[in-house]
């Protein structure tokens, strides 16, 4: 009987091991991307912050993109088909050179009531972006790192505890053989 709650518990702790492992690789992956990202980020928000605005630039083209490819399936109801929100770009020309910028909704929605948009130019990068575009994601970055922090923190306590309720049972398990 020793033998099989030891077979048991091994397998048990490879499978934990393995979830340990992914996690750990999520967490690496995404603190990665997230690290370039947000480094991006607090350059536009220090561009923002110690540049002005630029005013001659032309937007030559301002539109939305739906996922052509989508079809619907025979027999589907239409509510259960998942549609993908379009994405929206601008096209701008800044001291000669072109540059298409991926917005938000909300930009495409004020450009087309208002036909106003406040864009800064990041000499280093080459890039021309909307204002906004730094400090609104840092923020969101941010709360996003918080929960994604809360999380892994109680899957590990929750792991902690099961494994030391495995290793209590065991002991006990043991003492009766």
């Amino acid at each position: 009987m020793g033998s099989t709650v030891q077979n048991n518990d091994t397998g048990n702790n490879l499978s934990t091991k393995w979830i340990y492992v992914i996690i750990v690789v999520l967490a690496l992956g995404f603190g990665t991307y997230g690290y370039f990202k947000v480094k991006k980020w607090v350059h536009y928000a220090a561009v923002e912050r110690y540049e002005k605005p630029i005013t001659d630039y032309t937007i030559t083209k301002v539109y939305s993109e739906i996922d052509k490819y989508q079809t619907k399936r025979k027999g589907v109801n239409d509510d259960d088909v998942d549609e993908k929100e379009p994405d929206y770009y601008m096209e701008v020309s800044y001291k000669g050179k072109d540059y298409k910028l991926e917005i938000e909704e909300f930009t495409y929605t004020n450009y087309n009531k208002s036909g106003k948009v406040t864009l800064y130019y990041d000499a280093e990068g080459d890039e021309v972006f909307v204002a906004g575009t730094g400090g609104a994601n840092l923020l969101v970055a941010a709360l996003a790192a918080v929960a994604l922090l809360i999380v892994i923190i109680v899957m590990v306590i929750w792991f902690l505890f099961k494994s030391m309720k495995k290793k209590q049972l065991k002991k006990a398990a043991y003492r009766k053989s």
